[in-house]
């Protein structure tokens, strides 16, 4: 009998694991439907890992958990939004339905930029300025920008270059600026900034933490 329940158990979470795989497939193909955008499916970058090799394959995150962090932050027309590792530009598509002075991608892939310049080109209801940059974010120009996004596109060390960079091109006391970490894997790293505190905290239903910084 014990055996028989864990067999049931373990069915059971397999079915459960299936409905969510298949939950989540048919809201990104339809998100990407009523965006008229082509953002679904995993690309590995290969060798191409940036200056620190360590940038992480593209993926992307849920339509609906998009929408819910860019409610939270509330973007207007007075914004310059980065996305740190833009991959195919679902983020970038999503910001730029609202009105922001411009909504700027940053991506190591050649491939990934070109997917995400074609998504912005077609993308319904665009109200904002988009634009695609090649680059190493480690090393990348992010000045001026107010809200940045990262669906943790690398590890620890090209994260610290960017928030060293974020805090070099600004100042604090004149601008505020947002920061929303998603699938907040690496958060020690903040702890080195003290400008930075944190607004929100939450978990996705996938267990994901979600944390947006905000400059004090």
């Amino acid at each position: 009998m014990p055996k028989l329940l864990q067999s049931l158990r373990v069915g059971m979470r397999a079915i459960r694991q299936s409905i969510v795989r298949v939950g989540r497939s048919v809201e990104s193909a339809l998100g990407d439907w009523l965006l008229n955008i082509r953002t679904r499916g995993a690309l590995p970058l290969g060798r191409l890992r940036g200056l620190h090799g360590d940038a992480v394959d593209y993926d992307t995150v849920t339509h609906m958990a998009i929408r819910k962090v860019i409610r939270l932050v509330s973007p207007s027309a007075h914004d310059i939004v980065y996305d740190l590792g833009c991959g195919k530009g679902r983020v970038v598509c999503h910001f730029a339905r609202y009105p922001a002075r411009k909504i700027i991608g940053i991506e190591i892939s050649e491939a990934l930029c070109d997917i995400a310049r074609a998504n912005g080109r077609r993308l319904r209801h665009r109200r904002s300025p988009i634009e695609i940059i090649q680059s190493d974010a480690a090393h990348a120009d992010v000045g001026g920008g107010t809200i940045y996004y990262f669906y943790n596109p690398f590890g620890q060390e090209t994260l610290l270059d960017v928030l060293r960079n974020i805090v070099r091109t600004h100042d604090f006391a004149k601008q505020t600026v947002t920061i929303i970490y998603m699938n907040a894997v690496a958060t020690s790293v903040f702890e080195q900034f003290p400008d930075f505190h944190i607004v929100w905290d939450y978990r996705r239903s996938n267990g994901q933490r979600v944390i947006i910084y905000r400059s004090r």
